[in-house]
């Protein structure tokens, strides 16, 4: 049930009256999330604003391959915050991916063209909306700027090497596993990317290792348990796992 209570106090809607949430209220839909539910992707058409009711959502990149997206979290949205405030800025594409965080997330959902007409019918209204709506995106512009501290050079680099030999011979698995990794760390000095061939098809899936103050260490042969061994053994622990290594 979407009260008048909690709409008041989304960061959206704070300083409108009574009669104003009223009509927003109306606006609103409610989706109970099942799992770590996908709200829309990085990319997409912005026709909806979202509020999170219950729970918390991920706001993220997306990794190539449909890998997990738990590396790559921008910030976590929690119970009357917004996300979506593309839908009411050029070129009205959403800049990031949003997941519902299981269990028990619930978010509200209204669309853009209601509110619009909202707003036409009541100037007030839409310059709250819209000023509170500046203070979200500034709000966000802060958190990513805080994001930007850590070095873009990481100490650590690990490339997954995925062409079409490397997807094919399961590169993609490789990606996810080794990300499932990171994200059980609370390591933001390592940095995941994925790379093209390196001219070694026969050995894929590849995967280099770039540490600071070593030389690149390239592994072949990748499984998601070899990789998860590499990780833990030589990103984590710093040997070097020589028995995968390529000569």
């Amino acid at each position: 049930m979407i009260t008048l209570g909690f709409l008041k106090d989304v960061d959206l809607f704070k300083g409108l009256t009574a009669d104003q949430i009223g009509l927003v209220q109306g606006c609103c839909h409610q989706v109970e999330c099942e799992g770590k539910q996908k709200l829309n992707g990085e990319g997409d058409e912005a026709s909806r604003i979202w509020v999170v009711a219950e729970g918390q959502v991920d706001l993220c990149f997306d990794l190539p391959g449909g890998a997990s997206s738990e590396l790559c979290v921008v910030s976590t949205v929690g119970p009357g915050e917004s996300f979506g405030w593309s839908t009411f800025v050029p070129p009205y594409r959403y800049r990031l991916s949003s997941y519902a965080v299981p269990p028990g997330c619930k978010v509200l959902w209204m669309d853009k063209e209601s509110l619009i007409r909202l707003f036409e019918d009541d100037k007030r209204m839409g310059y709250v909306f819209m000023s509170n709506l500046a203070g979200v995106i500034n709000a966000r512009y802060h958190q990513l700027q805080a994001c930007a501290e850590i070095p873009f050079c990481s100490p650590v680099k690990i490339t997954v090497h995925m062409a079409t030999c490397g997807i094919s011979a399961g590169a993609r698995e490789v990606m996810k596993a080794l990300t499932e990794e990171l994200s059980a760390t609370d390591r933001r000095d390592i940095q995941v990317a994925s790379g093209r061939c390196i001219g070694k098809c026969p050995t894929e899936p590849n995967v280099t290792i770039e540490m600071a103050g070593a030389e690149p260490v390239v592994y072949g042969h990748m499984t998601p348990e070899k990789i998860r061994r590499v990780f833990r053994g030589h990103v984590l622990g710093g040997h070097v796992q020589a028995e995968d290594v390529l000569s």
